[in-house]
């Protein structure tokens, strides 16, 4: 907190604020607040200070105001539009020869500087700009002393829920927009957004690694820094925001580099666990599409397990969806470390999941040993077919996908309630009962999911008497009867509804 005497970056010089075109924008309009928000984060004082500072994509360089203000030793600004150079210029003209302004594109400026030339290179809502993500991270990390500042977008798969945010992408858009230097208007044309797990891989092939998860920009009335959510299309902000430092320990190695001298890591077909279980998994799937295979009973074996995460973004619909919606219902809740359980948690998404929003009370429970094996290693894991109440007491409990393929619902649910705190949330999702209309439009899902007519036959063969479906009303006797409140459908899709109950307390 500031004391009300005490002098900001932009309260002498509110031009950065007062005469950028983008304060006219509908969506994030520039103000001191969001400037003071944004480089509060992406160029805290302690980092900035006595160092020299590189923005690529500098546009009226607020970044350079900030970063100077609070002690930093110079500042580049690297920027192609010439009216963005032209201000800039007469803004910052009070730092003297403090600053620099280049008008260049980015690409062509990165060339040519020398190695190392700055402490701290920031990319500030313009790698997207480019298709060519990888080239740009290697010259930015080349030219870096100390580290490399990323703000940009989450790809959009990833906003719209249908990707997890742990999966390593970058995707092409057609229509990404960007601000131009004069008048009330943007620009379209082809980009490429980056996931932050393949930011990782990136800089780690340049000896650059995270010291911290992503970092967090205040959401306020004010302060409105890219939450779409507001515009009810995303609960997921457009932009994340992540630093790199270098730490040449961390640095990976490619196929490239290691190949000509095979000095990479060897692994044999022949006595390697995990190329074995990938044989065996890849035989198994075979001979279940046999037309001439038994189709046998379901069961959750290492074949299966090996196979499971696209099994389950396949089959089940909106099953990314229902992980996320979890994560977003324990983080409305007040408790900010709260003991969370996953019940039949497989290989462990949903686990990595809550800890990838910071959650660290983990607990999850399966029957299957090769699930267990194949899962999130950070969470408590527990092998068993009853409820493990004595873990418990649980603040929330998650039984996706799960209760229908138990013997006994009923009595499991009992034993969640008893291991559930008082006021403890219960989220449950099952396939419930449906007439053959509604069950044709499960398989035209697996169908556009490209699950062959095969596949479809030979499941449906498998799971009969292994998956037991109730009526929807079951689930709500169920739930009433046992004593739970403020039960809601928070998810429904063909056949396949969520659940959301409150134990009294």
């Amino acid at each position: 907190m500031t004391s009300p005497n005490q002098l900001l970056a932009f309260d002498e010089h509110p031009v950065f604020y007062q005469d950028d075109n983008r304060r006219y924008r509908g969506f994030n309009p520039t103000s001191k607040a969001f400037l003071e928000a944004k480089f509060g984060v992406l160029l805290p004082a302690h980092l900035v200070k006595g160092k020299t500072i590189l923005d690529l994509g500098s546009c009226y360089g607020a970044a350079g105001q900030w970063a100077l203000f609070n002690g930093a030793k110079q500042y580049t600004g690297v920027e192609v539009q010439q009216n963005f150079v032209s201000q800039s210029r007469q803004w910052l003209a009070h730092w003297g020869d403090q600053v620099e302004i280049v008008q260049q594109d980015v690409r062509g400026f990165l060339r040519a500087a020398g190695d190392q030339s700055f402490d701290l290179v920031l990319l500030a809502g313009i790698l997207y700009h480019f298709v060519d993500t990888k080239q740009i991270i290697d010259e930015a990390c080349r030219v870096s002393r100390e580290q490399v500042m990323i703000e940009t977008n989450y790809p959009p798969s990833m906003r719209s829920g249908k990707l997890p945010q742990n999966v390593a992408m970058t995707e092409y858009i057609t229509d990404q927009e960007v601000n131009l230097d004069h008048g009330n208007q943007s620009m379209l044309g082809v980009s490429a957004t980056t996931s932050i797990s393949a930011l990782d891989i990136l800089f780690r092939l340049n000896g650059f690694a995270k010291r911290e998860d992503k970092l967090s920009f205040p959401v306020g009335p004010d302060t409105v820094i890219y939450d779409e959510s507001r515009m009810g299309s995303s609960d997921l902000q457009i932009r994340f925001a992540v630093r790199y430092y270098l730490d040449a320990e961390q640095a990976l190695t490619t196929l490239e580099s290691t190949l000509p001298d095979h000095s990479g890591q060897l692994r044999s077909w022949e006595t390697d666990p995990l190329a074995q279980a990938r044989t065996s998994a890849y035989q198994q799937q075979a001979k279940s599409l046999s037309s001439d295979a038994e189709p046998g009973a379901w069961q959750f074996d290492a074949q299966v397990a090996e196979v499971f995460d696209g099994i389950a973004r396949r089959e089940i619909p909106d099953y990314l969806r229902v992980i996320d919606l979890c994560v977003r219902v324990i983080d409305k809740g007040e408790n900010r470390q709260p003991k969370i359980i996953d019940v039949g948690s497989a290989t462990g998404e949903t686990l990595r999941q809550l800890h990838q929003a910071g959650y660290r009370e983990l607990y999850g429970v399966e029957s299957s040993a090769d699930m267990i094996a194949r899962s999130f290693d950070q969470a408590t894991l527990i092998h068993s077919q009853a409820f493990p109440e004595a873990h418990g007491p649980f603040d929330y409990v998650l039984n996706n996908w799960t209760l229908h393929f138990i013997r006994n619902p009923l009595s499991y649910l009992e034993a969640i309630k008893r291991a559930m705190v008082p006021g403890g949330t219960l989220i449950l999702s099952d396939k419930v009962s449906s007439s053959q209309r509604t069950h044709e439009l499960y398989y035209d899902y697996k169908r556009a999911n490209g699950v062959t007519e095969v596949e479809i036959e030979k499941k449906r063969q498998q799971i009969e008497g292994v998956l037991v479906t109730y009526p929807f009303s079951w689930y709500l006797n169920a739930l009433n009867n046992l004593g739970f409140e403020q039960i809601e459908v928070i998810n429904a899709n063909t056949a396949f509804v969520t659940f959301m109950a409150v134990k009294p307390l």
